[in-house]
C-alpha cells in the first residue's frame, strides 16, 4: 500500500508547482499596474493642466493605424515600450502631454528618427498624438488587461490556466479510478 502512496506524492507536488507558477502569472502583472498609482486618496494642491488633442475631431481608427505603421515596431501596440538592440530600451509612450508627444516625434530624441512634415503630414501628426493620448488610458470592454503587456502574455496566461485546469482534471479524474 505505501508503493500506490509514494506513487502519487510526486504527481500533488507537481500539481502544487503548477498551481503556484499559474497564480505568480496572473498575480504580478496586476499588482504590478497598481502600485504604480501615485498618492491615491491623496489631493493635490496645483490644478491640473486642461490638455486637449491638438485637433478635437481626431478619428481614433486612423490614429490608430498610423501609429501601427509607423511607432508600434518600436514602442508595441499598448505603447508600452520595446527593447532596442545593444541593450536599449524604448521608453513608453505614456505620461507625456500632446505637445511633448509631437516634439518627440517631429524631433526624434535619441535614437528615436525624426519624422519631418515630408513623411508624417501635420494632419497625421495631430491623429498620432490624439491616438498617443488614448492609449495612456485605454476603454477595456471586457476581460482583464492583464498589465496591458499585449495580447501575447495574456494567450499565455490563458493557456497556462487552461493548461493547468486540464492537467487538475486528469489528476482528479486518475485519483478517483486508483
Amino acid at each position: 500500500m505505501s508503493a500506490e502512496g509514494d506513487h502519487h506524492r510526486p504527481t500533488r507536488y507537481v500539481t502544487a508547482l503548477m498551481f503556484l507558477v499559474v497564480v505568480l502569472l496572473v498575480a504580478v502583472p496586476a499588482l504590478a499596474t497598481e502600485g504604480n498609482t501615485e498618492s491615491e486618496g491623496v489631493e493635490s494642491t496645483e490644478p491640473e493642466p486642461f490638455e486637449e488633442p491638438i485637433v478635437p475631431r481626431n478619428d481614433l481608427s486612423i490614429g490608430g493605424e498610423l501609429y501601427r505603421s509607423e511607432c508600434s515596431a518600436c514602442h508595441a501596440a499598448t505603447g508600452l515600450g520595446g527593447a532596442l538592440s545593444f541593450r536599449g530600451n524604448v521608453p513608453p509612450i505614456t505620461g507625456f502631454s500632446s505637445l511633448e508627444i509631437a516634439a518627440a516625434i517631429r524631433g526624434g530624441p535619441g535614437e528615436m528618427p525624426f519624422f519631418g512634415p515630408q513623411s508624417i503630414s501635420d494632419e497625421e501628426l495631430e491623429q498620432i498624438v490624439t491616438y498617443t493620448l488614448y492609449l495612456q488610458n485605454p476603454d477595456d470592454p471586457g476581460g482583464a488587461p492583464i498589465g496591458r503587456v499585449g495580447p501575447v502574455v495574456e494567450g499565455f496566461v490563458a493557456w497556462a490556466v487552461g493548461m493547468s485546469a486540464i492537467v487538475l482534471g486528469l489528476m482528479w479524474i486518475g485519483d478517483r479510478r486508483a
